[in-house]
């Protein structure tokens, strides 16, 4: 009987420990070229999509039950919308009464200048109905972000990449509260003052604090050194800070070279990850794939990534 109640306990204990174990992943979680990310959770199921230039058709969807295991599930467009021509950039998933609203970037056919539409689907799956173009800026308007800031929609993007003349900055306007058109006045949130690049931007409230995470550096080419910093501000409009120890997260130079241009999304348990697109060491001709790292605010009250600066191949599942 002792060592049967023995033998119980050990059992038990090593019952305890296996279902305590730590599991990991690797990255990249979509082994298949999807830059500029976007990912959001409609209750248990987590969707995500990503640039496609000038391919059809336009915008793969992928989804996910945990943020590691996606599965193919359509796209935004089977052709381009009418007023369109290609550059189809940086697809942004967003939630207004239940509808799907999918923000993009793509050139006009008129003139060929980069603008960004907006569609809206009854799902992230199901068929989206393009509304056209929903915003010009002077010669480019790219890589949209929707932010609610106290029940006031605003969208964000990134303006004056093709004025070598002036910086480029991130750029906000309201949106009507159905989501398709701009009002009021355009106001600055960040300048590349540094002269580096900024650019595929998101943003979130965590605490006392609005995180502008932005991307900035050689995004695309072969000697791509792309990588992520943050700015804060007790304040929507700003001003921002931008944080002295930038960039936040970079490539280890071993097995991702290059990382960037993602999207904040919190699990089910309201921990906070990050997919964006990074391209593995050597293998520049695969494309940009996703990778997923989780944040959290530090004692200093700045968004760091739980391993570091530095990418890391494995990671622990997300919670």
């Amino acid at each position: 009987m002792k060592t049967f109640f023995k033998n119980a306990i050990l059992l038990a204990t090593v019952r305890m420990f296996c279902s305590c174990a730590t599991t990991y992943y690797t990255n990249p979680v979509i082994n298949t070229a999807l830059p500029d990310p976007t990912v959001i959770r409609l209750k248990e199921t987590y969707y995500a999509a990503g640039t496609t230039n000038d391919r059809k058709p336009v915008f793969p969807i992928f989804t996910s039950k945990d943020l590691v295991n996606w599965t193919p599930a359509g796209h935004v467009f089977q052709d381009f919308p009418d007023w369109t021509v290609g550059s189809f950039w940086a697809p942004e998933f967003y939630q207004i009464d239940g509808k799907t609203y999918c923000y993009y970037t793509a050139r006009r056919k008129a003139d060929n200048i980069s603008c960004i539409g907006v569609a809206i689907a009854d799902s992230p799956t199901s068929k989206f109905v393009d509304h056209g173009m929903l915003l010009d800026w002077g010669k480019e308007a790219i890589d949209s972000y929707i932010f609610d800031d106290q029940g006031q929609l605003y969208i964000i993007w990134k303006a004056y990449g093709l004025n070598p003349e002036r910086p480029i900055e991130l750029l906000a306007q309201k949106l009507s509260a159905d989501g398709l058109h701009v009002e009021g006045e355009v106001f600055s949130l960040l300048q590349d003052i540094e002269n580096i690049g900024m650019e595929g931007q998101c943003i979130f409230k965590e605490g006392d604090y609005y995180y502008l995470l932005y991307s900035a550096r050689d995004c695309c080419s072969e000697r791509s050194d792309y990588e992520v910093r943050v700015a804060r501000s007790k304040s929507f409009r700003g001003p921002y800070e931008k944080y002295t120890g930038n960039p936040i997260l970079k490539g280890d130079g071993k097995y991702i070279q290059s990382c960037g241009h993602g999207t904040m999304v919190r699990s089910k348990t309201n921990r906070m990850y990050y997919l964006c697109h990074a391209f593995l060491v050597g293998k520049h001709h695969e494309g940009r794939k996703p990778i997923l790292q989780e944040m959290v605010v530090g004692k200093d009250q700045w968004i760091h990534f739980l391993t570091g600066n530095i990418t890391q191949k494995n990671q622990r599942f997300p919670r």
